[in-house]
């Protein structure tokens, strides 16, 4: 009995208190919970192009919802920059219908390479400047909640240049045309072809339970060369497990990217798929592996410390390949390793995670969720 009158509430910690503070602050709200109009942004930008941050225009509420736009333009002291402007009209036909256009110009001056396929050289890097302007368009079917079936179409204009490191060779005086294609003339494509999708997570920027399931099978159109035209199929599942109150959670994520070419062409190294950085192998530097084929397989087991602070654990699986028959679970390299998240209401505001596999360790930092 004296041991339940001298109960007392259980009171948030010294740290909890002082990130319930942070995230009341009205630059935290600026930055991270503003919903609408004028408002800076930071990271988002590619993987090892350092700290960004740019002006962002948002407007989810046009036409009373119907329409949505939002426009930016992010920079880094590396001199990486991405300008991009997004239109949607998400509730076309009594919500049976999504139309989306976006355009983006990409402009990242050191771009690792270390050459082509599973077992290029840790200590053969190399660096290259790459732009590219792309002009995208999607239109999809909601046939039932939470399921999109559509076409996608766009054009990408690509530009390959030397790197400006002067740490690393620049990558065409390494690497030749043969070994790399692409490196000495690039072209323009259009790309087009059907999606499909099945997303039913509970939040898609922090996400505790449900599963985001996607597909497409683009055909990218050599419109300068006629050299480079082949298929691409993506495909990605994603699951979130919750349990003790959704204040665990198993995340998991499966993707593959699949090749085909055309008879007597080649797929430049500018549009492979890459592994290595810090949203699939965490233990490799950023772009460590290009091939013209990829698998990765994410686990992630997420618990919250308290609110706003999350903690996980995770392990990752992945490889390149050069043909798409050799699809499988062999050879698959390795990372594992923790990191920790800050949360506002609905998303993943910062995270750090660090990685270790047989190359050593990475530190990442990031603005926004891994998957």
């Amino acid at each position: 009995m004296d041991k339940a009158q001298k109960l007392t509430p259980d009171l948030p910690s010294k740290g909890e208190r002082k990130l319930v503070r942070i995230q009341k602050s009205p630059i935290f709200q600026a930055l991270f919970e503003r919903p609408t109009g004028l408002r800076l942004t930071l990271g988002g930008m590619v993987t090892q192009g350092g700290f960004a941050v740019g002006p962002e225009y948002n407007r989810p509420d046009l036409l009373n919802g119907e329409m949505q736009f939002k426009v930016g333009a992010k920079a880094s002291a590396r001199g990486y920059q991405l300008y991009q402007a997004r239109l949607r009209f998400p509730h076309v036909a009594n919500d049976k219908v999504f139309i989306e256009m976006y355009t983006a110009h990409r402009n990242f001056p050191q771009i690792n390479y270390y050459g082509p396929g599973p077992n290029s050289a840790r200590t053969g890097r190399t660096n290259f400047r790459y732009e590219d302007t792309t002009f995208d368009g999607a239109v999809a079917l909601i046939p039932v909640r939470h399921m999109r079936v559509g076409v996608t179409g766009g054009y990408v204009r690509a530009n390959v240049g030397p790197g400006t490191s002067n740490r690393f060779a620049s990558t065409e005086d390494v690497f030749s045309p043969a070994q790399t294609p692409g490196i000495d003339r690039q072209s323009n494509f259009m790309r087009y072809g059907p999606t499909i999708g099945y997303d039913y997570r509970d939040r898609p920027d922090d996400p505790h339970r449900g599963g985001n399931y996607q597909a497409s099978y683009i055909y990218y159109d050599d419109r300068k060369l006629d050299t480079g035209n082949h298929k691409k199929f993506v495909a990605e599942a994603q699951q979130y497990i919750p349990f003790f109150n959704e204040k665990r959670v198993i995340a998991l994520r499966g993707r593959t990217e699949l090749s085909y070419r055309n008879p007597n062409q080649v797929i430049p190294f500018y549009l492979q798929p890459t592994l290595g950085g810090s949203d699939d192998l965490r233990g490799f530097r950023p772009f460590r592996f290009y091939d013209n084929n990829l698998l990765v397989l994410n686990a992630e087991y997420r618990w919250e410390v308290f609110t706003g602070f999350d903690m996980a654990v995770f392990a990752d699986r992945g490889k390149v390949f050069n043909r798409h028959t050799q699809l499988n679970f062999k050879g698959l390299e390795k990372s594992y390793g923790f990191g920790l998240r800050i949360s506002s209401r609905t998303a993943v505001v910062t995270r750090i995670d660090v990685g270790f596999s047989r190359e050593g360790f990475q530190l990442w930092f990031k603005f926004g969720n891994v998957f």
